[in-house]
């Protein structure tokens, strides 16, 4: 049964193999997203903190992770369809041993669907320039490409490509 849920801080070491998962896939793929200590503990535990982590969990077992919040600094240096509520979801992963089932999908699916419960009228992502897989995913979920961003967590390459997904 795939389920999704609050993360809580029971979730932490799960959580932090997803994206010690994530980071090493990056890597093999060439890109420099996530390759300088972000997303590190201190992150992920922040997240737990404001109540905006989520899990997805397969038969009980967390599978994949990602954050929702409603503000991203980097964000104000582009315009967006939407002013109105928006989730900016961040941190995402899936764990190794659950890639190529969907479950990303899933859970950006459900995890926009409690954000619409919650009266959120906008989605908001960002990934690097190699990161193809996130970039299809957006496509495919209907997320509409803004512009570029830079964050302040890469160091090699703070540049994103930014999407929105408005409901």
């Amino acid at each position: 049964m795939i389920e999704l849920r609050q993360a809580t801080p029971a979730d932490l070491d799960a959580i932090m193999v997803m994206i010690d998962d994530a980071k090493s896939l990056l890597k093999s793929q060439n890109s420099t997203q996530w390759q300088d200590g972000y997303p590190a503990d201190a992150d992920i535990e922040q997240d737990l903190k404001n109540k905006n982590g989520w899990v997805l969990t397969v038969d009980g077992v967390p599978a994949a992770y990602l954050a929702a919040t409603d503000f991203d600094e980097n964000y104000l240096a582009i315009s967006w369809d939407c002013d109105g509520p928006y989730w900016a979801l961040h941190r995402f992963a899936v764990s190794q041993a659950f890639r190529g089932q969907g479950l990303a999908q899933k859970l950006i699916t459900l995890v926009m669907e409690k954000g619409q419960r919650q009266g959120v009228k906008a989605f908001r992502l960002d990934t690097g320039f190699e990161n193809r897989v996130i970039q299809h995913l957006a496509d495919k979920l209907g997320f509409q490409e803004r512009g570029v961003i830079t964050v302040k967590s890469d160091n090699h390459d703070p540049r994103r490509l930014a999407y929105e997904l408005v409901l």
